[in-house]
């Protein structure tokens, strides 16, 4: 997961993937089929231990602007913590393969689905506490704030500083109290 996020599908090749897991080639092979269902595989893992707890408090029923404040603070400490320029696996992987490969661009929209939908509940329960302007559509705050998430992850993969994306970040959540 590491080699893939780090240098994507394309730059990772089946010897890194050998020296880094420990494994034979045939060993890959026999339990993953090849290298790119061990891109998906991968793809799932990160799913599962990045992004899952990423989102998690936005999947309480009674999500707010608190938790959707609290979502963009782990995206700029994932974006933090990294400091490599690495971005996020699944926004690189949206550009890298999203064109070319049905299976990983699957796995890209159903997380950026999942993102939207809670944004979406979010925001809804915002709007009905006060913390929302009632005048802001709620579906097209929830499609902006998909693209913050993911324009905030591109611009660290492109080796902006972190200051400039948390200004881009504060900028996009001004609309909440």
């Amino acid at each position: 997961m590491e080699l893939f996020w780090r240098d994507g599908y394309a730059a990772t090749g089946l010897d890194q993937l050998v020296r880094r897991t420990g494994a034979s080639r045939y060993g890959l092979y026999a339990t993953f089929g090849g290298k790119r269902d061990l891109f998906v595989a991968s793809l799932e893992r990160y799913s599962q231990a990045v992004m899952d707890p990423m989102v998690r408090p936005l999947e309480d029923a009674g999500a707010s602007a608190r938790e959707i404040r609290a979502f963009f603070d782990r995206v700029l400490t994932l974006i933090r913590r990294h400091g490599d320029g690495r971005g996020c696996f699944i926004c690189n992987t949206a550009f890298e393969r999203g064109a070319v490969d049905p299976t990983a661009a699957r796995c890209v929209r159903r997380h950026f689905d999942r993102v939207r939908r809670l944004l979406a509940r979010a925001l809804g329960n915002a709007r009905h506490d006060g913390s929302l302007p009632h005048d802001l559509a709620v579906p097209a705050c929830a499609d902006h704030l998909l693209g913050v998430a993911a324009g905030a992850f591109l611009l660290a993969r492109s080796g902006m500083a972190l200051g400039f994306i948390q200004r881009f970040v504060v900028t996009a959540l001004k609309g909440l109290r």
